[in-house]
């Protein structure tokens, strides 16, 4: 009887651990996760958009959306999986509708929310050709040109820190050498751009960010605006990759896919896409 009961408690026990490990995450766990960038809306058409956040650890990716101020039925994005960079399409809008959304932790509970604005005249792939555009980039509907470029010098120091400026003078000022030209921004803001800020810790990492409040909770204080970006995509521009390394204490940027895979491949983490730049 004694044996009984004790492989009676041995197949328990293993039952316990099989449904511990099938089990994808700890809710407890998902409730200390934190959004340290984002969320951003891009690639905005009359009847999609892309939504993008980084999170603090990996975490659920489950966002809801509706029309706003709506008592529509929520429609859900997800995929499987749950890194710490996440970016989801919401489909199946209505041109020129605001929507609400919401991101949820993995047990349901609201994490963050916003709205968004669909394009009024339809900006599908295949439309944007009948756009007017210069060699390199893209005239509005206003006839304006993103004209009013600037560079994004790269500096580097001893310590293998970078620095991110449009003014060449910040990187002798900071004993920093120059390290070429991640792209090019703008030094005003036009339609569909997005402040750039530039922001550095104590330890002497510097951070390019559109969210300087996200920013500050971890210890970095603000280092002045760098410029203008473009918050989604357009012809000509490139994304601007930001990685980190696995302790979390350097940040790098570029707009080179391929440095991009080489920095990854040397244990950095992906932490996203900051904004969209021109790589001449």
């Amino acid at each position: 009887m004694k044996r009984i009961r004790t492989l009676a408690g041995l197949w328990l026990m293993l039952m316990a651990t099989i449904a511990f490990a099938q089990r994808p995450m700890d809710d407890a766990n998902e409730r200390h996760v934190r959004i340290v960038q984002g969320p951003t809306i891009t690639n905005i058409t009359d009847d999609s958009v892309t939504i993008s956040w980084t999170t603090s650890s990996s975490g659920a990716n489950h966002v809801r959306y509706r029309m706003a101020g709506s008592n529509d039925r929520w429609r859900d994005a997800y995929h499987q999986g749950g890194g710490t960079y996440h970016s989801l399409e919401l489909t199946g809008l209505e041109r020129d509708r605001r929507y609400e959304w919401q991101i949820l932790t993995r047990d349901g509970d609201l994490r963050t929310s916003g709205q968004f604005q669909t394009a009024k005249h339809g900006y599908r792939n295949e439309d944007r050709d009948r756009h007017d555009r210069d060699q390199d980039g893209w005239r509005d509907r206003d006839g304006r040109d993103y004209d009013n470029r600037v560079p994004l010098y790269r500096a580097v120091d001893r310590s293998g820190a970078h620095l991110y400026s449009t003014n060449p003078d910040d990187q002798n000022d900071r004993n920093f050498r120059p390290d070429g030209t991640a792209g090019y921004i703008l030094d005003r803001q036009r339609r569909g751009t997005v402040p750039l800020y530039r922001m550095v810790h104590r330890n002497g990492d510097y951070v390019l960010t559109g969210d300087p409040n996200g920013m500050r909770q971890y210890g970095y204080r603000d280092d002045g605006m760098v410029g203008y970006i473009l918050a989604a995509q357009v012809p000509g521009t490139v994304p601007l990759y930001r990685l980190v390394k696995r302790d979390g204490s350097g940040h790098f940027f570029t707009a080179s896919a391929e440095e991009r895979e080489q920095t990854l491949r040397r244990g950095w983490k992906d932490e996203g896409i900051t904004g969209y730049i021109w790589p001449r």
